[in-house]
């Protein structure tokens, strides 16, 4: 099971995929869900714009394939982990406010 799982995880653990992971998932719940989004989608354009150009010459052809899609769904992992975290402390908050009434 857990060589199962390893595996099944290999993706998420390669590159910087869990701090993209980590780090939206806390912009997404300090934020929105949109915020979230947008923040994937910028550091997506800055690692296209520093793997492929140099500072001197920016790349000035805008290219959806140059993206790391598994950094986006890694990302998008991460706001849908803050949206259950969401969803779980309004449950807890209602919880305990109904069993004080």
């Amino acid at each position: 099971m857990t060589n199962l799982f390893r595996n099944a995880t290999a993706w998420l653990r390669t590159s910087h995929r869990l701090q993209h992971l980590w780090g939206i998932y806390l912009v997404s719940l300090l934020g929105t869900e949109l915020m979230g989004i947008g923040c994937i989608c910028g550091m997506e354009f800055k690692d296209v714009h520093h793997s492929f150009g140099n500072d001197s010459k920016p790349i000035r052809q805008w290219n959806w394939s140059a993206w790391d899609w598994l950094d986006v769904a890694a990302g998008l992992i991460g706001c849908f982990l803050s949206l259950l975290t969401k969803a779980a402390i309004i449950l807890i908050i209602l919880l305990i406010r109904n069993s004080l009434i």
